[in-house]
């Protein structure tokens, strides 16, 4: 895995200050890559580029790369699993490296953007043509690999982060107030916002076109989940049968190709259904014995994941490693992951996962894990309650009157929230707000002063989940939130949090379960097929019996949460408490002090657990007070 970053000037005037900016600008993605770094420049064009050798470890892998023709320049960030055999088909016999990087470049070379269409793998790449002088910026088909830009008047930057950006152009970064709305309900910005004006997350699937002369740009999907699953209905009418044995084959399949490497290659275990599949297939077909590691933390129920994980590794032979982990020095660690996701990112779950990943990167610098399979095979609760939603729609308003006469407990408001999901006016509106664990009745923009609040309720906060679901309408229910969560909760939360936890140790993460061969047939399976009878991931575990032990499919789910409400109550509440001081100092008009302070004193006493959005605004204020960011929007100062 890689970092890239570029700029394209609108100045006619050379620029001797943006080569030696971007040099500089380099350096805030070397995590991303600190085994190699390179630089390009033609006329107004600067590319730089962060290596991790994963493939073809020699100096041909370097990059930027230019075509063997000379006229395309590459700065790619990914790996395509398929190279070797795309290589093959259309002839590349005299390529001068070993790298996926030089079959991604000289594809487009020969078929330009609908060579896109070939690629098996996750990537975000720049391909700049300097004889037409144009420019295109790519995104793999489901966001696994990430890329941002900024276009204005001086030009276009764009990076792997946004912190790239932030460090190529001269503007001081800016939030606009009603960018927060949607960030408060999902704790990061979704689809193509982020929380900085001007600055643009490039969405899965597409590509960005530009003319680095005249300017003249287009964003273009080259895939589209929904064309492909309303176009190609052949996998629906699969028997079960068939569609166990297709799943089992794939997911082999994609398996085997994300092991291939020309560095060591280990899997996270974590004793579930999803990664004892990968470690499963792996260690069929890894030369070598294969390196499993599963993570026990201080703050995990009955030793977590590990005993579980430990008995999936002696069963396929694995080299097991343990690793335990405290949570001390927590307040340390909120802090870096802030500046890692150049946002106040409140999956907490990002903590354990970046101090697994330091702790492994020396030993292996690529390992498999289980993202997608949840959403791709139905394994959230949400999506068995989904079914009932025709029952629950009405019967949701009666339970609201009897829930109201129970002790008002943290359950208590709990189960008031989910109704109340259940009880909002269309289908839609239920999904969104079942992903979020904030409700519309009690809105979180309340943390904020009436002013700042009421700018920020303009703009739908559920706007993006509500526009997907009805792409997808035709489309039985418990698919639709499937085909919704691949397009949201997938790259803008879960695929987010893995790639700059993992990445900020400079460890690539891979995931079998986006193979685009499995995931093309499986969208297309109904959701009948896949959890009958609102039974979750059926189909998966059907296709992993005799491979993966029972106890393991069919037993309880074990877990660990990570105790962020604890931690702010203990460890992080010193380091609340300054953050916000600090904050209202500088913008004393911005926040509800006195709302804040209740939601704590509920929390601490335990009447309502409102640890959600408390973690929310810790992050929020980390983030504010650390970068300086400056606020648009009405009554802020």
């Amino acid at each position: 895995m890689c970092g890239i970053m570029g700029v394209v000037s609108r100045s006619s005037q050379p620029d001797t200050g943006i080569g030696a900016r971007i040099r500089e600008a380099a350096r805030v993605l070397r995590h991303r890559g600190p085994d190699d770094e390179g630089f390009y420049q033609d006329v107004n064009v600067w590319l730089a580029h962060t290596r991790l050798s994963i493939l073809d470890l020699s100096s041909a892998g370097h990059q930027p790369m230019q075509s063997a023709c000379g006229r395309f320049v590459i700065s790619y960030n990914g790996e395509v699993y398929n190279f070797r055999e795309l290589a093959s088909k259309h002839g590349l016999d005299h390529l001068r490296s070993g790298s996926d990087t030089e079959v991604v470049l000289e594809l487009f070379v020969r078929f330009g953007v609908a060579s896109l269409q070939q690629l098996n793998g996750m990537f975000a790449f720049c391909v700049y043509d300097r004889v037409a002088r144009k420019m295109w910026l790519v995104r793999d088909r489901l966001g696994i690999k990430p890329l941002y830009y900024r276009l204005d008047a001086s030009g276009l930057a764009f990076a792997s982060e946004i912190k790239g950006i932030h460090a190529l152009v001269t503007q001081p970064p800016t939030c606009d107030v009603a960018s927060l709305g949607e960030w408060l309900y999902y704790g990061n910005s979704l689809g193509e916002n982020t929380l900085y004006d001007g600055v643009r997350q490039l969405l899965p699937g597409c590509c960005l076109e530009i003319d680095t002369i005249s300017f003249e740009h287009a964003v273009r999907e080259y895939w589209s989940l929904r064309q492909h699953v309303d176009v190609e209905q052949a996998a629906a009418a699969d028997t079960h049968e068939r569609a166990v044995e297709q799943t089992r084959r794939l997911l082999e399949q994609a398996v085997q190709r994300q092991i291939v490497s020309d560095v060591p290659v280990g899997v996270f275990l974590s004793g579930g259904v999803d990664s004892s599949a990968i470690a499963a297939f792996a260690s069929r077909h890894y030369q070598g014995r294969l390196a499993t590691y599963s993570v026990g933390f201080d703050f995990a129920k009955d030793g977590g994941e590990l005993p579980k994980a430990k008995r999936v590794a002696s069963l396929y032979g694995t080299e097991h490693h343990e690793i335990h982990i405290a949570g001390e020095h927590v307040s340390d660690l909120v802090e870096k992951m802030v500046a890692h996701y150049d946002s106040p990112f409140a999956d907490a779950a990002n903590i354990p996962l970046y101090l697994m990943a330091a702790r492994i990167s020396a030993q292996t610098k690529v390992v498999l894990q289980g993202d997608g399979g949840d959403e791709l095979f139905g394994g959230y609760r949400r999506y068995v309650t989904l079914k009932y939603h025709r029952l629950l729609h009405p019967l949701s308003r009666i339970l609201l009157h009897v829930n109201a006469l129970t002790p008002q407990s943290a359950m208590h408001y709990r189960i008031q929230r989910y109704l109340r999901a259940f009880a909002a006016p269309d289908l839609a509106t239920t999904m969104a707000l079942l992903v979020t664990a904030e409700d519309r009745d009690d809105s979180p923009s309340s943390i904020f002063s009436p002013g700042v609040s009421q700018t920020m309720d303009r703009t739908d906060p559920l706007a993006r989940i509500r526009r997907l679901h009805a792409l997808f309408e035709s489309h039985d229910i418990g698919n639709r939130m499937s085909l919704v969560d691949l397009l949201v909760v997938l790259p803008d939360i879960y695929l987010q949090k893995v790639d700059r936890a993992t990445m900020a140790a400079s460890l690539e993460v891979r995931v079998p379960f986006l193979d685009h061969d499995l995931v093309d047939y499986v969208v297309r399976l109904p959701g009948s097929s896949k959890m009958p009878l609102g039974r979750k991931k059926w189909l998966l575990k059907s296709a992993l019996k005799g491979i993966v032990p029972d106890e393991i499919l069919f037993g309880p789910k074990t877990g660990f949460s990570v105790p962020y409400g604890k931690w702010l109550q203990t460890s992080l509440k010193p380091l609340f408490f300054d953050h916000l001081a600090q904050f209202v100092r500088r913008r004393p008009d911005m926040l509800d002090v006195a709302r804040i302070n209740d939601l704590f004193s509920r929390t601490t006493s335990g009447r309502q657990n409102h640890s959600s959005i408390l973690w929310k605004l810790l992050n929020f204020l980390i983030w504010s007070n650390n970068t300086n960011v400056s606020f648009t929007g009405q009554s802020v100062n």
